[in-house]
């Protein structure tokens, strides 16, 4: 309770929310230039034919065999708007410009017959054979381009030809034979095949002027001169920061703990469970109090999978600080040792409690005046206490303060000083404000020394407007709009900055993971609420150890916020659609043989649930991303 009061209190006078990048800097790979070679055929047979009884002169101007290079406009006004999927959708319209200009009457009749094969984005007829070669594609289960073992063209779609000996191009063995288009040549390219027919008949009578003019224009904003055959590619040859992982709080300054079963939801990989791999407790400054947080980190550490606890102080002992206080006040300089020993003492408590502490930090927010709990420390401070002290704290790592909003003044200079560098081992922050402050970036002076990077707290509940009850609804606009566009943004840009560690606030709370009861704002205790389940996407399915990726995507998808993953085998895509479309039938690519594939998405509709997802070679194609959805697609090779 106390910790609901000074909560409200800080927000009343700070004010502050996410808002934590400029949408516009996504770096998804998308412009429309990502690997696809589309051969566009078009022939145009155009029969023009002019009767004109008195004086009729005629021009006809009819381009013809024209062939339609997508990425240009072509000589037949042909701008072919080619979208990249696996089977490429090639809309081409013939433009026969056909000027009668005659002093006579004229009556057109134009007959347009237009034929058009072409590849179409369909879900597959079936699912194709494994990489051992057992034939899956028959004329009653026909296979798409990518897809095998085939025995002749009958066991293709329309328009595609059995290739020989093509299989390692797709990821299945050399000798299997694989549905492609005609000239594709086992190099994946998306080749579509356009015949149009067009008759034009003009009868001229007398004294007309007869313009016909048959339009029809594909723009492409593909550029056809690289290689596409799917919509999201992992790139496992760009890599970036290694995952430690996602977590929560535990409740702070209070004896009402998480029960056991609240702990297995938090930290469990069930089916009903969020997967957090992180827990962070407070470090309280009076030992008589270390016991509160003891069952449920033993329990986080027994149930969980790899779970870390962070371990921050609000203050040191009161009687080690320039004045005799919980909040404000320093630490004084001839009690650096002692404080040193202080955190010593509580790793070495909770080891004996069975309780591994695997990160502790030297001061939570140093940098901002409150009410409760806190200290405050210099720049200098930091540095000096970690250059000349933490060295002696052992059986744990150490992390450097945990600034309100990650202001790298108060880091700067510990990465600064080779000695205090070499004693650290982490470096943390808080989120809030920290836009408007311009500290929410890559941190490139603890990248240079291999430092890793946590974003330690967080919270933001401004769709309450100040107490509705509206938490505990799962489908509450406001709640989804604020997770996806505030929450999960900020996680997202979190991970796209490098820092290896995203940590919200307490667990338990009503605008977090699990519900607290509060009838003020309407959770039921213990629930897993709508926030939870979206931040599961991420804990869940992107493991500690898993190192971040690069992804590329088609034009038409860079509206998506995608990060991907790889780790135990797995390449993991992390997906938030912010918009209002959604996407159907998108092709995923790895570059390894795909075994299995799987997808789940939370929506203000959804929590959690799976996607219908099939898989092919080293392609994946997902039914739907959902309009305004966070969504995750697992590929396992």
């Amino acid at each position: 309770m106390f910790r609901f009061v000074y909560v409200w209190i800080f927000w009343a006078a700070i004010g502050f929310s996410l808002g934590c990048t400029d949408e516009s800097s996504v770096d998804i790979g998308g412009e429309g230039d990502a690997d696809t070679d589309t051969d566009s055929d078009t022939d145009s047979d155009t029969d023009s034919d002019t009767d004109s009884d008195t004086d009729s002169d005629t021009d006809s101007d009819t381009d013809a065999d024209s062939d339609t290079d997508t990425d240009s406009d072509s000589d037949a006004d042909s701008d072919a708007d080619t979208d990249a999927d696996t089977d490429t959708d090639t809309d081409t319209d013939s433009d026969t410009d056909a000027d009668t200009d005659s002093d006579s009457d004229t009556d057109s009749d134009t007959d347009t017959d237009s034929d058009t094969d072409t590849d179409s984005d369909v879900p597959p007829s079936c699912t194709g054979d494994d990489p051992n070669g057992q034939n899956g594609c028959t004329p009653d289960c026909q296979c798409v381009v990518g897809q095998g073992d085939c025995d002749s063209n009958d066991d293709c779609v329309a328009g595609l030809i059995c290739a020989q000996d093509v299989g390692e191009a797709y990821g299945y063995v050399a000798a299997t034979d694989i549905c492609e288009n005609p000239g594709a040549d086992g190099d994946t390219d998306t080749d579509s095949d356009t015949d149009a027919d067009s008759d034009a008949d003009t009868d001229a009578d007398t004294d007309a002027d007869t313009d016909a003019d048959t339009d029809a224009d594909s723009d492409s904003d593909v550029d056809t001169s690289i290689v596409m055959d799917a919509n999201v590619i992992a790139n496992p040859d760009t890599r970036y920061q290694v995952i430690d992982g996602f977590g929560g709080a535990l409740p702070m300054w209070t004896t009402t703990m998480l029960t056991d079963d609240m702990v297995h939801k938090l930290v469990g990989m069930g089916d009903n469970e969020l997967g957090l791999s992180i827990v962070r407790t407070i470090l309280e400054h009076d030992s008589g109090n270390w016991s509160r947080a003891v069952s449920n980190l033993q329990e986080a550490k027994a149930y969980g999978s790899n779970v870390k606890i962070l371990a921050s102080p609000w203050t040191p002992p009161l009687s080690m600080k320039t004045e005799n206080t919980n909040v404000g006040g320093h630490l004084r300089a001839d009690a650096y040792d002692d404080y040193a020993a202080h955190l010593n003492d509580y790793i070495s408590y909770m080891s004996g409690q069975g309780v591994t502490i695997d990160v502790v930090s030297i001061q939570n927010e140093p940098d901002i005046e409150v009410s409760y709990d806190s200290c405050d420390w210099t720049a200098d401070e930091l540095r000096n206490f970690a250059r000349d002290y933490a060295d002696s704290i052992t059986g744990a790592q150490v992390m450097a303060s945990e600034s309100f909003r990650y202001n790298p003044a108060y880091t700067d200079p510990i990465l600064n000083d080779s000695t205090a560098r070499g004693n650290v081992d982490i470096i943390g922050g808080h989120l809030y404000g920290c836009e408007a402050s311009g500290y929410f970036h890559e941190y490139a002076l603890a990248e240079s020394h291999n430092k890793p990077v946590w974003m330690t707290e967080y919270l933001m509940h401004e769709a309450d407007g100040g107490g509705a009850a509206i938490w505990g609804d799962p489908s509450n606009q406001a709640v989804w709009d604020e997770t996806l566009d505030g929450m999960l943004r900020g996680v997202h840009m979190s991970l796209e900055y490098n820092w290896s560690a995203y940590i919200w606030w307490w667990a338990r709370r009503f605008y977090s993971f699990l519900g607290d009861g509060d009838s003020q704002f309407g959770t039921t205790l213990g629930e897993v609420l709508k926030r939870g389940w979206a931040f599961s996407q991420y804990a869940k399915f992107v493991r500690p150890g898993y190192q971040r990726i690069g992804v590329s995507t088609e034009s038409a998808y860079s509206s998506l916020y995608i990060t991907a993953y790889e780790g135990d085998g797995k390449i993991v895509f992390v997906m938030l659609n912010r918009s209002t479309e959604s996407f159907s039938n998108v092709v995923f690519e790895i570059p390894n043989g795909v075994t299995s594939a799987e997808a789940y998405v939370t929506s203000r509709t959804a929590a959690r649930e799976a996607v219908s997802i099939t898989s092919a070679g080293k392609y994946a194609t997902l039914e739907s991303i959902p309009e305004r959805s966070v969504l995750t697609v697992v590929m396992s090779y």
